[in-house]
């Protein structure tokens, strides 16, 4: 597996969870929505918390997810640089999580994840795709 590729792709989920957490504080929301979220409770076993928290909550995690996950493949590219073919079944799990979340926000999630999915899927089909960089030694040149 090429490992620029790989980590390529790992970068672009990192992104994704960062971008989302920023533009989750920083894009303004809709005042009528989020009065009506925070009015509305919903059980969550012995808490009660508004809907809004709740949502916010989740979303925020979900953004940190996609951080974590970004970094462990990173890590695991790290580990496994000098024999890049142990990689292949994390690019497989790599490659399918990354087109299911492609596939979803195609469906419900417009922008930004279009594009940092799309780039993910990429790089990790270009991961299996290309040839190892051949070491120094073998590639014919002489020092």
């Amino acid at each position: 597996m090429n490992l620029t590729a790989f980590r390529v792709g790992a970068v672009a989920w990192g992104f994704t969870g960062l971008g989302h957490d920023i533009l989750e504080f920083v894009l303004p929301g809709d005042p009528e929505l989020a009065a009506t979220m925070r009015a509305s409770t919903i059980d969550v076993g012995p808490l009660q918390l508004n809907a809004e928290s709740l949502s916010r909550g989740v979303s925020v995690a979900m953004g940190l997810a996609m951080i974590v996950v970004g970094a462990l493949l990173w890590m695991i590219a790290d580990v496994l640089r000098n024999d890049p073919d142990r990689l292949r079944p994390f690019g497989i799990i790599a490659l399918v999580a990354t087109v299911l979340a492609l596939g979803l926000a195609v469906l419900w999630v417009p922008g930004p994840p279009l594009v940092t999915f799309s780039v993910a899927t990429v790089a990790f089909v270009a991961a299996f795709l290309l040839k190892k960089p051949l070491p120094a030694s073998a590639s014919g040149s002489r020092v």
